[in-house]
C-alpha cells in the first residue's frame, strides 16, 4: 500500500505532495545550520574571507584584519605595541633556535628543556610562567587545564609576534573556550576518562555561555591576582556563576543558561573592560542558532582547531595558526551570544569557510531523485510494506513488523525504527547504524536502504547485533515474506530442538513462572489486522508507548470496584515454614555457624596489576610467533579473546582491555579482515611496526594515572622483543596453550 500521488516522488505536474515528502521536506530544513541566519550576515562574511580562490593562509589574514583595531581584540594588548611580554626567558639563543625546530618537527623534547620548561619564563609584569607535566603555572599555582602546550610555546619563543600583548590573558582565556573547566576538581566521569587512555578524540559539549563564563573567570582571578600575591578569596558575579555551572551536565548547564537569561540575572553584573560581557549583560532573550557545531576544539594531535562546514554539509577541522590578534577575536566572538552580531558573525565564518554558503532548494533535483527512488522500492513490495501519514510498516523476512519514523534518530539519522508487537510498537527503538549518518546522502536513498535491510532482516541481523537481538527475543506476529527461501521453523531450531522465546518474568513469583513462548502456540494475525490495528496506535513517540505483549508484568486485568477502593490484585505469596513457627520458638541451642563450601567458592580474579604483568605479555608473545597469514578472533567485552596458532584463550574483561587488544594488533602488523558471529577476525599482513616497544610504551603510559601502575617500565619489560614473523608457526610451551577464560 504505497499511498497517493505526489509532486515529488512520483509526477511534478501534480501539485499535492504526500505526508512522507513533507515531512522528509520539514527533516531536511531541520538539519540545517542556522537556517534562521540572515543572508546579509552570509554575504558579509563571505566577501571578509575573500573569493571562492583562497587559500587558507589567505582566510586567516582577512578573518584577522576584520577583527584588527575592534575592542574583540584590543583588550589582549598591551600598553605599549613595541612592548616584549616576555622579560626573561630559561634558553639561551642557539638553544632556543633547536627547541623550536623541535616543536615544529613535532619531535617531542629532552629531560634537559624539560628543566627549561619548569624554571620557566619571566613575563613583562613580574609574572612566572612556567610549563611543568603539560600544565601551565602561573606565579607558582597550576592551571588545571588542558592546553595545546606546543603552540602556547611557539608563540612564547617567537619575539615579533609576541610582541605588544599580553600572553597571560591570551593563554588563560584560549583554555577557557574548547574544553569544560570544573571549579570544584571532581573527577571526570568514566568515559571521558576512557577517551583520555586511549588518546582519542575528548569531545566536549560547549555553547557560548560555557565560554563566556569560563574566559571571564579566568581572566577576572588573573586580574585578582596581580592585585595581591595570592589568590583572594573574595567571591564577584564570575566565581558565583562559576561555581553554579561547575559539575552540571551538558544539558543542565543550557538550562541554567536559558534561566539565567529568563530571570534577567544578567542584568545584574557589573560593568567589564571584557567585551562579551557587556554583550551577555545586555542581551533580553536567549537565542541558540539550532544544529551549529561548537567552533573550538583540541583534536588528538594537541592542535587547536575550527570546525566549518563543507559544502556537501560534513564537518571539517581547520588548524587556527597562533597569531595573537586572531586569538584575541575568536576568544570574544566565541564568548559572545548567538543574539549579538559578533556571534551570528561567528557562526557565519563557520558555514563561509570552504565556500560561500548557498541555501539550497530543500525540494532539489537530486532530492527528488531519492524521493522518487523510495517510491520505487515501495512499489516493489506492496504487499510487504505499508505507508499511513509519515510512518511506514515493513514485513521482516521471518514475519517480524517494523515500524519506520521519519525522525531524527541515533547518529543523527533521519529515521527511528520500533519493533511492532500485536498490541503496542515497543519502546526502544532498533539501532541498525554501525557509524556515523553521512549527511551528504539524500534523505529518500536513507530511507530507502533502511527498508531494504528491514525486508531482509535475517540477512541484515548478521552484521547488527541489535537486529539479531529482536529476532531471536520477540516472536513474529504476522505470516513471513512468500518465496524467501527462510522459514521460521527452520530458522528456530537449535540442534534439532525447538526454540522458546524468552519472558521477562522480573515481577512473576518464583511458582507461577513458565517456560518459554514455542513458536509453534504463537497466534498470528492477517496483514490487515495488524495494519489497521497500527494505523490506530497513538502518533507520538513509539518511546513512550506501552510495553510489548511479551512482558506481562504490567498487563493486570482490573476488576471496576477493585479500582474504586483501591485494592490492586497481586499475587499471594505462601509465608515459608519456618516465619509461620518463629514466633513460637523460645531458645535456639548451638546454632550452626556459617560454614562456606570451599569448592563453591568462586576464584578470586586477577587484577590489573597481574593482567598487564604476566597475561598481557602472554598474549603479547604468542600474537608475535604468528606467521603471516594466521587468525585472530577479538569478541567484545565479557566476550573471548582466541588465536589459530595456539590455545591461548582469555575473556575480555572491559572496554579498555578490548581497545588495548586492538591496538596491540595494530603494532604487531595485523589488520582487520571481516566479522565472524559478530565477532572481529584479524590477520596478520605485515612486520610489526620499527619500534613496537615505544608503541607499546605508549600505550601502557596512561594506565600508570587510570590503574595506579608505579613504573611503567617494569611492564614493559614483562614484553618479549619482536621482530620478523616466523615462515611456520614454531612449537611453544605449555604458558602459550593455557586457558584463561574466565566463565563460560
Amino acid at each position: 500500500m504505497i499511498g497517493e500521488a505526489c509532486g515529488i516522488c512520483q509526477n511534478e505536474t501534480i501539485e499535492t505532495n504526500c505526508s512522507i515528502c513533507i515531512r522528509c521536506v520539514e527533516l531536511t530544513e531541520e538539519s540545517k545550520w542556522a537556517p534562521s541566519l540572515s543572508p546579509e550576515v552570509h554575504q558579509r562574511m563571505a566577501d571578509v574571507l575573500g573569493g571562492p580562490a583562497r587559500s587558507l593562509r589567505k582566510r586567516w589574514q582577512n578573518l584577522e584584519r576584520f577583527m584588527d583595531h575592534t575592542p574583540d581584540v584590543d583588550w589582549a594588548r598591551l600598553d605599549d605595541p613595541e612592548q616584549d611580554p616576555v622579560r626573561h626567558s630559561p634558553f639561551p639563543e642557539e638553544e632556543e633556535r633547536i627547541f623550536i625546530e623541535k616543536l615544529e618537527k613535532r619531535s617531542g623534547y629532552s629531560g634537559y628543556e624539560k628543566e627549561r620548561l619548569e624554571e620557566g619564563f619571566v613575563m613583562w609584569d613580574g609574572t612566572h610562567l612556567a610549563f611543568i607535566d603539560g600544565r601551565m603555572c602561573v606565579d607558582g599555582r597550576s592551571h588545571d587545564a588542558r592546553i595545546p602546550t606546543e603552540q602556547y610555546l611557539l608563540l612564547l619563543l617567537n619575539s615579533d609576534q609576541r610582541k605588544g600583548w599580553d600572553l597571560i590573558k591570551l593563554f588563560l582565556a584560549i583554555s577557557g573556550i574548547y574544553q569544560t573547566i570544573d571549579l570544584q576538581g571532581r573527577p571526570q566521569r568514566y568515559i571521558q576518562r576512557f577517551h583520555r587512555l586511549f588518546g582519542q578524540i575528548q569531545r566536549e559539549l560547549l555553547t557560548p555561555f560555557d565560554a563566556f563564563v569560563q574566559t571571564s573567570f579566568l581572566l577576572e582571578q588573573n586580574e585578582r591576582r596581580k592585585k595581591k600575591p595570592f589568590y583572594s578569596e573574595e567571591r564577584n558575579w564570575s566565581y558565583d556563576l562559576m561555581n553554579r555551572l561547575s559539575g552540571r551536565r551538558p544539558r543542565q548547564r543550557m538550562k541554567f543558561a536559558r534561566r539565567f537569561i529568563r530571570t534577567e540575572e544578567n542584568r545584574t553584573i557589573a560593568p567589564s573592560k571584557w567585551p562579551w560581557v557587556q554583550r551577555w549583560s545586555e542581551l533580553a532573550s536567549q537565542v541558540e542558532l539550532s544544529n551549529v557545531k561548537y567552533p573550538f576544539m583540541v583534536n588528538a594531535k594537541g592542535v587547536l582547531c575550527f570546525r566549518t562546514l563543507t559544502k556537501n554539509g560534513s564537518v571539517r577541522r581547520a588548524p587556527i595558526p597562533f597569531l595573537p590578534g586572531l586569538l584575541a577575536g575568536l576568544i570574544s566572538w566565541g564568548s559572545s551570544p548567538h543574539a549579538s552580531k559578533e556571534g551570528e558573525w561567528l557562526v557565519a565564518a563557520q558555514m563561509n569557510w570552504t565556500a560561500p554558503y548557498e541555501n539550497a532548494e530543500t525540494a532539489s533535483v537530486p532530492f527528488r531523485r531519492s524521493m522518487q527512488f523510495l517510491r520505487g522500492v515501495l512499489q516493489q513490495f506492496p504487499d510487504d510494506t505499508w505507508v499511513h501519514r509519515e510512518r511506514l510498516l515493513v514485513r521482516g523476512m521471518l514475519g517480524h513488523f517494523y515500524e519506520i519514523r521519519i525522525n531524527r534518530g541515533a547518529h543523527n539519522a533521519p529515521f527511528k525504527i520500533h519493533g511492532v508487537g500485536k498490541k503496542s510498537t515497543q519502546r526502544h527503538s532498533i539501532c541498525i547504524h554501525t557509524g556515523k549518518y553521512h549527511r551528504d546522502i539524500p534523505i529518500g536513498d536513507t530511507i530507502a536502504i533502511v527498508v531494504l535491510s528491514l525486508l531482509s532482516d535475517v540477512t541484515t541481523a548478521e552484521r547488527v547485533n541489535s537486529l539479531q537481538m529482536h529476532l531471536m527475543t520477540q516472536p513474529p506476529i504476522g505470516n513471513p515474506q512468500k518465496e524467501t527461501g527462510v522459514d521460521p521453523q527452520t530458522f528456530y531450531q537449535s540442534q534439532g530442538k525447538k526454540y522458546r522465546f524468552p519472558l521477562h518474568q522480573i515481577w512473576i513469583p518464583d511458582y507461577e513462572k513458565k517456560d518459554g513462548v514455542d513458536l509453534d502456540s504463537l497466534e498470528v494475525m492477517t496483514d490487515t489486522a495488524i495494519f489497521e490495528d497500527w494505523k490506530m496506535r497513538p502518533q507520538r513517540d513509539a518511546s513512550f508507548g506501552q510495553p510489548g505483549y511479551l512482558n506481562p508484568a504490567f498487563e493486570f486485568d482490573f476488576d471496576d470496584d477493585q479500582i474504586l477502593e483501591g485494592d490492586f490484585p497481586h499475587p499471594r505469596r505462601e509465608r515459608p515454614i519456618f516465619q509461620q513457627i518463629r514466633q513460637h520458638i523460645v531458645e535456639v541451642r548451638n546454632p550452626p555457624e556459617p560454614h562456606e563450601d570451599e569448592e563453591e567458592r568462586q576464584p578470586a580474579q586477577d587484577d590489573q596489576f597481574y593482567r598487564w604483568y604476566r597475561t598481557m605479555p602472554l598474549v603479547w608473545e604468542a600474537l608475535s610467533l604468528q606467521p603471516i597469514g594466521h587468525q585472530v578472533e577479538l569478541g567484545g567485552v565479557r566476550g573471548m579473546f582466541r588465536m589459530q596458532g595456539c590455545r591461548l584463550r582469555l575473556t575480555i574483561r572491559s572496554a579498555q582491555e578490548e581497545d588495548a587488544l586492538r591496538r596491540i594488533l595494530e603494532i604487531l602488523g595485523y589488520r582487520h579482515a571481516r566479522y565472524r558471529q559478530l565477532n572481529q577476525v584479524y590477520i596478520r599482513r605485515d612486520f610489526p611496526i620499527a619500534d613496537p616497544r615505544q608503541a607499546l610504551r605508549e600505550l601502557m603510559e596512561p594506565m600508570t594515572e587510570e590503574f595506579g601502575f608505579a613504573n611503567i617500565d617494569d611492564y614493559v619489560l614483562r614484553f618479549i622483543e619482536v621482530g620478523r614473523p616466523p615462515d611456520r608457526m614454531p612449537e611453544v610451551d605449555a604458558r602459550l596453550h593455557a586457558n584463561m577464560v574466565d566463565f563460560y
